[in-house]
């Protein structure tokens, strides 16, 4: 996370040395803190414009996006005005800051990248001209032979000398500009009596200075472009500004195909042009993003009026959008995907409801994109706009509204628009609520909007508004109900944790749908929320509390399995093969599997990957003697009961002390002669409170996947250290288990590399229905879906036990899947859903469902109840890596 740095005011910087105060060096201090000490000396406009180009030039290596956001907003502060210039008493035509401006452009295409690169464009329109004309000696000239002419009064010819001519010529800066233009108002007004030869160079001056300020129109700047432009393009320009008339929803569509045809061809071209030429194009490229707005805000306008919104009426639109929205820089590797993605559901028709399905999978990819990247900018702009303008000792008026403006005026917003008509059109037709619930029920609290779970604090009972969560929170004891304003998998951890806790769980499709409960912060309400609906209602009399929302808390105290007698048998034992696992000697996830490959072996329907364990008692075997050992076995005396604090000074130190602990060497040795010493490994946790028939204890200790067997030994000192996190400790303490009887052994499986991955509920928890399973499938590894922090949708799928029916929910929309890395680890990749044979053809995703409910229907009949199962797939094989008992399951389901 990072820190807030605090920013001096103009009266505690003094200096702009090098080496900055004598007290503190230059290396210590922010660029927005050098930047206004910067500010502070330099009076004219060309001084501040050097003070950007020097701070650019000590920091081009290191660069942040904040710094980068810093440089755009100062210098539109500057040129609008809201920085004051004043003359430094010194002598520098316009040249010098076509230079200056020169010397930045250089700096920033040396440090431009994918990620920063739409900052980056907010920073050149707000720097002068870089064109040949104004970098010769002697630039805008014609000022001079303006004030010299023999047709105008000598009143007039001494005000331009005095307010032009020799103001530019002296000291430039953007207030010229608004000096040039009410002189041409006057000039031209219907009153005036001036000569047209007059009139017309002092037009021609005007619209040289506004190319030297870089306010030229986007007409202005097409055809400037039009004398060296390559045919296509002189063709494309001409096409775009001979197309004004036409205000149709077709017309304006049409312009903005042309536009988008010519910001393709503006790209940079093969071989390197002159920088001032590359300039020249991107300004334009700049200025038609502008414009994509304003013709997408009017196809919008006339949008409303339309009495049927058809598919095909929003596909190309928002098709160009995320066009523009690439041409920018933006999240390029995403939208490549999401258009490949509306460009192929459009060719296919396949059920109604199916194709329904996908496109809204996608548009809800798009829209995410959209509140991402709002999101983003918003992060990068508001806080430092606000930060430098306080610093700058400006108007809060003039940075207050700097980021909305940023979001508003963008192409992302208008992106936001289309995909949200089109979701509420496609939802309609689904007869799909804005809601989804993960676990109903009716919850009682006060109303409480915050960022994330983290922030809730244990003095009365909440009904939480949450902005984000990753899927591994605690759920705090006073919480009674969640509603999540993104969407998350099902069968999530978090899912699996709130229904196990009876605190309901919503996720809302449709941000707009918040605003009436937020506006109901700190007041009580009672939530209710069903398949078909949510809603809530005041609360007024606190005692209702008592008779809903009670938090599904065990009938009895949660224990744990006892294993101390088995501890002292790891001398002899110290890896345990599958068929001699035991729960007293491995914990029930690892026994779990040793049943799981029994049920296999009896019916084929399934694999089971390799498995060996480290026993309970390794660790303490590694750590004997040590100063971990003596320092834990301390906790585990004092601590049956832990407070909060002692929780959180305890998960900071007795990890530390973890990390060099040695994994013996036999141990090593015996994994390497179980898999071979090439095979990629899980390396998971098995601890004796978890996958428990009353505490399943989903995602709280570590499991480390795709482990070398170089990096065995870190992966299991990963695992045995996950047991003393806050996270792990904190639910104990919840759950009433003293810590002195948790221990922890290692499951070890052969990594089987997925196609998909899976989880699977043999009762669903949505209907509670005993005759449906409910799966969630996802592609590459599992943690996309059990942990909740890559934000999208699975697979969704409901398969009726009798029938065999299968009913598809969602379509998967991660963003992106995560598979082993080659070196090691896990890498992300960015999803195209056009090339997955899943989301292509639905009969294959159908039948699949139906496998895997089969085999869920096995697991359970084997088990002897409901059962939360994991897996994945790889090529035309199933393999289970975990099954334990199902969590939050009514008597009546069971």
């Amino acid at each position: 996370m990072k820190t807030k740095q605090s920013i001096a005011t103009k009266s505690d910087l003094k200096s702009i040395g090098e080496t900055g105060p004598a007290t503190e060096p230059a290396a210590v201090r922010s660029l927005m803190e050098r930047l206004v000490a910067a500010d502070q000396t330099a009076k004219s406009w060309r001084e501040k414009l050097d003070a950007v180009l020097g701070l650019l030039k000590k920091n081009t290596e290191k660069l942040t996006e904040e710094n980068l956001a810093i440089v755009a907003i100062y210098l539109r502060l500057l040129n609008t005005g809201q920085i004051r210039c004043t003359e430094d008493g010194r002598h520098f035509r316009p040249s010098h800051h076509a230079r200056a401006a020169l010397e930045i452009q250089k700096r920033l295409v040396r440090c431009t990248t994918t990620e920063n690169a739409i900052i980056i464009r907010k920073i050149y329109p707000w720097l002068p001209s870089t064109a040949a004309p104004f970098q010769r000696a002697e630039p805008l000239t014609r000022i001079r032979d303006i004030a010299h002419r023999n047709d105008i009064p000598s009143e007039l010819k001494r005000e331009i000398k005095t307010t032009l001519q020799n103001k530019l010529h002296r000291c430039a800066a953007p207030e010229d500009l608004a000096t040039s233009r009410k002189l041409l108002e006057r000039i031209t007004a219907p009153s005036a009596a001036y000569s047209a030869e007059f009139i017309e160079q002092f037009k021609i001056f005007h619209h040289e200075l506004r190319e030297f300020f870089n306010a030229s129109t986007l007409d202005e700047r097409l055809i400037s472009l039009q004398a060296r432009a390559r045919p296509a393009l002189v063709q494309l320009i001409k096409t775009f500004l001979a197309d004004k008339d036409n205000a149709t929803a077709d017309g304006l569509l049409g312009r903005l195909r042309t536009l988008t045809e010519l910001r393709r061809a503006l790209q940079p071209q093969d071989g390197p042009a002159p920088l001032e030429h590359q300039h020249e194009e991107l300004l334009a490229d700049i200025s038609l993003d502008d414009f994509a707005f304003a013709l997408l805000s009017q196809w919008l306008n006339l949008l409303v009026t339309t009495t049927e919104l058809k598919s095909q009426t929003m596909s190309e639109p928002l098709q160009l959008t995320l066009e523009n929205l690439r041409l920018s820089g933006m999240r390029r590797n995403e939208i490549e995907s999401i258009l490949s993605e509306l460009r192929t559901w459009a060719e296919m028709t396949t059920s109604q409801r199916d194709d329904s399905l996908r496109l809204l999978a996608t548009v809800q990819r798009a829209r995410r994109l959209a509140e991402s990247q709002s999101t983003r900018m918003i992060s990068i702009f508001a806080e430092p706009a606000m930060r430098l303008g306080h610093a700058l000792d400006l108007a809060p008026e003039a940075t207050k509204v700097f980021s909305e403006a940023e979001i508003r005026n963008h192409l992302i917003f208008q992106l936001s628009k289309l995909t949200s008509v089109w979701l509420r059109d496609l939802r309609e037709r689904l007869h799909l609520p804005p809601w989804d619930v993960l676990v109903p029920g009716k919850a009682v609290g006060r109303v409480k909007c915050i960022q994330k779970l983290e922030e809730i604090f244990p003095d009365r009972k909440v009904v939480a508004v949450v902005e984000w969560a990753t899927g591994y929170e605690e759920l705090p004891a006073n919480l009674r109900g969640i509603i999540l304003a993104h969407d998350l998998p099902h069968l999530s951890h978090l899912a699996v944790r709130a229904r196990q806790s009876g605190v309901v769980l919503v996720a809302c499709e449709e941000p707009a749908s918040l605003t009436p409960l937020r506006s109901l912060d700190g007041n009580q309400i009672t939530l209710i929320a069903t398949a078909e609906r949510v809603e809530w209602k005041p609360a007024s009399d606190v005692s209702e509390d008592a008779a809903v929302s009670q938090r599904a808390t065990p009938a009895k105290k949660i224990t744990t399995t006892d294993v101390r007698a088995c501890l002292s048998t790891i001398t002899n034992r110290p890896l345990l093969r599958l068929e001699e696992f035991t729960i007293e000697a491995v914990g029930q996830k690892a026994y779990g599997i040793w049943r799981l490959m029994e049920i296999a072996s009896e019916n084929n329907a399934f694999n089971v990957p390799q498995a060996v364990a480290l026993p309970f008692g390794s660790f303490e075997a590694a750590i004997k003697g040590s100063t971990a050992d003596s320092t834990i076995q301390e906790w585990r005396r004092k601590a049956s009961r832990p407070t909060a604090t002692e929780v959180r000074h305890a998960a900071t130190r007795l990890p530390a002390l973890l990390e060099q602990t040695p994994v013996p060497d036999v141990v090593i040795s015996a994994v390497r002669r179980a898999f071979g010493r090439d095979q990629r490994l899980m390396v998971r946790s098995s601890s004796n409170c978890e996958d428990l028939a009353d505490l399943a204890g989903a995602g709280l200790y570590e499991s480390v996947p795709n482990v070398s067997p170089g990096t065995l030994p870190a992966a299991i000192r990963r695992v045995w250290s996950s047991l003393w996190t806050e996270r792990a400790m904190l639910s104990r303490r919840e759950a009433g288990i003293a810590e002195d009887q948790v221990f922890m052994a290692v499951l070890i499986q052969e990594m089987v590399v997925p196609d998909f991955s899976f989880v699977l509920h043999t009762v669903s928890p949505i209907t509670s229905s005993p005759d449906e399973v409910y799966v969630e499938v996802a592609p590459g590894l599992g943690e996309t879906l059990v942990s909740g922090a890559t934000r999208g949708s699975p697979y969704r799928l409901a398969y009726d036990k009798g029938t065999e029916k299968i009913k598809t929910l969602t379509f998967a929309n991660f963003s992106e899947g995560l598979w082993p890395a080659v070196e090691g680890g896990v890498e992300s990749r960015v999803m195209d859903y056009s090339a997955v044979p899943l989301s292509r053809d639905a009969g294959l995703l159908h039948r699949w469902t139906v496998r895997l409910g089969k085999i869920g229907q096995i697991v359970e009949k084997a088990l002897g109840g409901p059962q939360d199962i994991e897996g994945v797939i790889k090529g035309d094989q199933v393999f289970l890596v975990q099954s334990r008992p199902q969590q939050g399951v009514p008597a009546t389901a069971s």
